[in-house]
């Protein structure tokens, strides 16, 4: 059917049969929904213990300055880097070849990122002073965020070292024990917030929430070690200059580190902006951030990080062929943009018309009160909009990576920085904090064009056509499900119900948005054309290509 990932080559050691994008992204999606879950649960108590004052404001930043780095060079930029180079490796030189460049790889972002956290200790001050310049004017919460910046820091090592795992499993197309892994940590963090408030720690509980994020990073990292040394891919010890592949490696390495933590850039800069807006600002901006990361993480993303490995092999593939990226890197793209806009357009129209009661529901209790709903609902429906060119600039940017150019999308992302900076400069004078989000979402829009522009010029095996249809297409449907949440919302709500009444209630209405949407997309697509199936497959297998 369509929406199936071309099965005309081999899985590579170790991997399961060969599945559809789809059938994957729904594995991934899956472990994600189970991880965000766990995140959700320490965001409420973390809301309801911290609220969003000094306290939140000070954690939120110490916590978002290792996850710079973090998002700077681990996740996305490793793996975009990491993942073609070891397939070409693997191609080229087999599997004991492309264990020593993963030990290659180990050894050294291993090194580097223990020097990368003795330096973020000794310059916390120096660190917080640059990233929210606002708390210099407050003595006491500029100290807090410092030292909390000096315990957190170790935590990226181990996220590191996550990473390069959940690297080498999905390029054996292995994807639910990465994506699951997260949980760990926000069940830690879960653990140290109840048992803070259980010994009535009280002001002290932001330390024990800063000890459970590093204790936690490590648990992640070494819950993937027994599935690696069970596939046979465990890296093999190696010098960085005598592994093969680091050198290519490490071209990749510098442009997709910016590339890949755009979003997260811009999610910075907001807070840079905040820092010198009302107190609370950079909490309702984290917690608006959160809710919009839940569909584009679950979803958008996990089609990503399926179709990653696809692309690399089908780029790899037509390389070897002197075909450029090829017919098979067109289809895979096209399938993985399709499931993209399917996702990321009914959860847009969806987050705006909800986004009070579901603030209302998951966040309003103990120190997190009506006016924290309102101003949160209101940055969630500024980055809502942006929510679809979110999930195109992380797979349009995957795409220049599979074929091993990194430097194009990087230019995109100075552009799009620089865009967001001036959005936020000129919207946040008349609209406050609401005018960052919106900012970030009209900055993430100039980026997906862009892109676009950058691969049509790439080739002939940019599937614009077909984009564009599947656009129009689900624009109206989406829309109508948004609306009909709207006004089911305003006829129905009832604001002073008990918790356990609104929560309800809003399942209701999220569910009978999506299943309307749903069923409008069975209804009106082509026979066999209708990309949930495959998502909802999370269990089977597609059967084994003949050459694999």
């Amino acid at each position: 059917m369509a929406f199936e990932s071309d099965p005309s080559t081999p899985s590579p050691p170790g991997a399961p049969p060969r599945e559809g994008i789809s059938r994957s992204a729904g594995a991934i999606g899956l472990a994600t929904l189970i991880s965000r879950m766990a995140g959700y649960l320490r965001d409420i108590l973390l809301a309801r213990a911290l609220g969003a004052g000094m306290m939140a404001d000070a954690f939120f930043v110490a916590f978002a300055i290792p996850a710079l780095f973090r998002n700077l060079f681990m996740e996305g930029a490793l793996n975009s880097s990491l993942i073609p180079v070891y397939t070409e490796v693997r191609k080229e030189r087999g599997e004991e070849a492309a264990r020593r460049y993963a030990g290659g790889v180990a050894a050294m972002v291993g090194v580097f990122l223990a020097l990368t956290c003795v330096l973020g200790m000794v310059f916390s001050d120096a660190l917080v002073a640059a990233l929210a310049p606002g708390f210099t004017r407050q003595p006491e919460k500029f100290g807090l965020a410092a030292r909390l910046t000096r315990w957190m820091f170790p935590f990226l090592f181990f996220i590191g070292m996550w990473a390069i795992a959940a690297g080498l499993l999905n390029a054996a197309r292995r994807f639910f024990v990465p994506a699951v892994t997260p949980a760990v940590q926000n069940l830690v963090m879960v653990a140290a917030l109840l048992a803070a408030g259980w010994l009535g720690a009280g002001e002290q509980t932001v330390f024990w929430v800063a000890a459970a994020v590093v204790a936690g990073g490590a648990l992640q990292a070494a819950c993937q070690l027994p599935l690696l040394a069970r596939l046979g891919l465990l890296p093999r010890p190696a010098a960085p200059w005598s592994a093969p592949g680091v050198g290519s490696f490490l071209w990749l390495m510098a442009p997709a580190a910016f590339t890949a933590a755009i979003f997260h850039l811009n999610s910075l800069a907001n807070r840079w902006m905040a820092s010198f807006l009302e107190e609370g600002a950079i909490s309702y901006l984290y917690y608006a951030n959160r809710l919009v990361q839940f569909p584009h993480g679950i979803l958008s993303l996990a089609v990503m990080a399926a179709a990653f490995p696809v692309l690399s092999e089908r780029a790899a593939e037509g390389r070897r062929n002197e075909e450029g990226a090829g017919e098979g890197w067109r289809r895979t793209l096209a399938e993985s943009g399709k499931l993209t806009l399917f996702i990321t357009l009914p959860a847009t129209f969806g987050l705006i018309a909800l986004a009070h009661p579901i603030m209302e529901v998951l966040f309003q209790r103990g120190a997190f009160g009506p006016e924290q709903t309102a101003a949160c609902a209101a940055a969630l429906r500024a980055y809502a909009l942006g929510l679809t060119f979110f999930g195109l600039v992380r797979l349009f940017s995957a795409a220049f990576h599979t074929r091993l150019d990194t430097r194009y999308p990087m230019r995109c992302a100075y552009a799009a920085v620089a865009a967001n900076i001036a959005f936020s400069l000129l919207l946040m004078r008349p609209l406050g904090f609401v005018g960052l989000a919106l900012g970030t979402t009209l900055s993430s829009a100039l980026h997906a064009l862009l892109l676009v522009r950058g691969l049509r010029r790439a080739g002939g095996e940019w599937p614009g056509e077909e984009l564009w249809a599947a656009a129009r297409q689900l624009l109206p449907l989406a829309a109508g499900a948004g609306a009909a949440a709207y006004l089911a919302h305003r006829a129905l709500w009832p604001a002073q119900a008990p918790f356990p009444g609104r929560a309800a209630l809003l399942l209701a209405l999220v569910g009978g948005a999506a299943g309307g949407y749903l069923f409008l997309c069975e209804r009106l697509a082509p026979r066999g054309k209708v990309p949930w199936r495959g998502l909802l497959r999370l269990g089977r297998r597609a059967p084994p290509s003949p050459s694999a």
